[in-house]
């Protein structure tokens, strides 16, 4: 049997995330068998889970596009936090995307996060992971 490391952090989201309004405490949880991905997942509806990644594995320099006023309402500056955005996996590895247009900010010192909009960046919500 092949022991699987698995790593959680509560999150909180005051505002919840785009579509999910209502659901505000997610667990971040970090698996060895999913790498280079993450897991966060709901801790009030056991129907709410997303795959996410760190977007800098996709765009170079990613962070730099998110506007610092972003930053500081979380406490952080651009060098600091973790910023991930959701996942949708193809059929095929070609076929699965990022929504690099939301990123999810999250502040480990408090265990904040929020989800943002970047507009006029030419960013999609259906990015190509490769």
């Amino acid at each position: 049997m092949i022991k699987v490391t698995v790593t959680e952090r509560l999150i909180q989201f005051d505002e919840g995330l785009i579509g999910f309004y209502d659901c505000k405490s997610f667990l971040l949880i970090e698996r060895e068998d999913i790498a280079p991905f993450l897991w966060l997942q709901s801790t009030e509806r056991a129907d709410v889970g997303f795959l996410v990644i760190d977007p800098a594995l996709v765009v170079h320099d990613y962070r730099a596009i998110i506007p610092n006023r972003e930053w500081d309402s979380l406490g952080l500056d651009s060098s600091s936090g973790l910023v991930l955005v959701t996942c949708s996996v193809g059929s095929k590895n070609a076929a699965s995307t990022g929504n690099l247009q939301a990123p999810i900010l999250v502040n480990y010192q408090t265990n904040a996060g929020k989800q943002i909009i970047l507009t006029e960046t030419g960013l999609t919500s259906r990015h190509p992971l490769i």
